[in-house]
């Protein structure tokens, strides 16, 4: 699927973590979520789901490393206009569960699935080729775009 036909057919964008990453670390995939970044922030014809779980998994490596100023990145990442960041409640709790439980995902895709599902998305947007194979919402691989 193409970039255009992806912001055509999706307005509510749930955001997988290694999206965010590929995007700091300025991995060539990144580059093709430039155009649904600014889609969301700057035109703001679209929105992004994300986990707060994103949030934490983002930040580990400027803990890690001490380097604050992608730490400041980060937050503004997740503070972007039309951009939500969901907490874990007890129903995000337990569509988890019943996401990992069919399909053996580790938990935290299955809250980032979960949370999508959850909150309503028109599609996740992942790197992971192994959350394409799931039903209960569809699936776009940032490397198609």
């Amino acid at each position: 699927m193409g970039l255009k036909k992806f912001l055509a057919d999706h307005k509510a964008i749930a955001i997988d973590t290694n999206v965010f990453i590929s995007v700091f670390a300025r991995e060539p995939v990144g580059k093709k979520a430039v155009p649904v970044i600014d889609a969301v922030a700057n035109k703001r014809t679209h929105e992004f789901i994300a986990s707060v779980l994103s949030f934490s998994e983002c930040a580990v490596l400027p803990y890690r490393e001490g380097n604050w100023a992608a730490l400041d990145q980060i937050k503004l990442m997740f503070q972007m206009p039309n951009l939500t960041v969901y907490p874990m409640d007890e129903v995000i709790a337990e569509e988890a569960a019943r996401i990992r439980a069919i399909y053996n995902f580790k938990m935290p895709d299955a809250i980032i699935v979960a949370t999508a599902i959850v909150r309503g998305a028109d599609v996740l947007l992942t790197n992971d080729h192994l959350l394409a194979g799931i039903k209960e919402i569809p699936v776009s691989l940032l490397d198609a775009l």
